[in-house]
């Protein structure tokens, strides 16, 4: 084997650069999609949470007159 085929078997070509990137990127595209359905699940659970406390809120108020 010579010396330029030896550099080339450790030198990947731009298509297998570009291939791993992508892949590489799909797969954070995929965690982030995930996690931001997860913090929107969180977040109507917060709004809903906040809903229920303010009618408390108001109930009491209320009571209290």
């Amino acid at each position: 084997m010579s010396q330029k085929d030896s550099a080339m078997l450790f030198k990947p070509d731009t298509e297998q650069v570009l291939v791993r990137g992508l892949n590489a990127m799909t797969k954070a595209c995929d965690a982030l999609t995930k996690q931001n359905e997860s913090l929107n699940h969180d977040i109507e659970k917060m709004k809903n949470k906040i809903a229920r406390l303010q009618e408390r809120i108001l109930t009491n108020d209320s009571e209290k007159e």
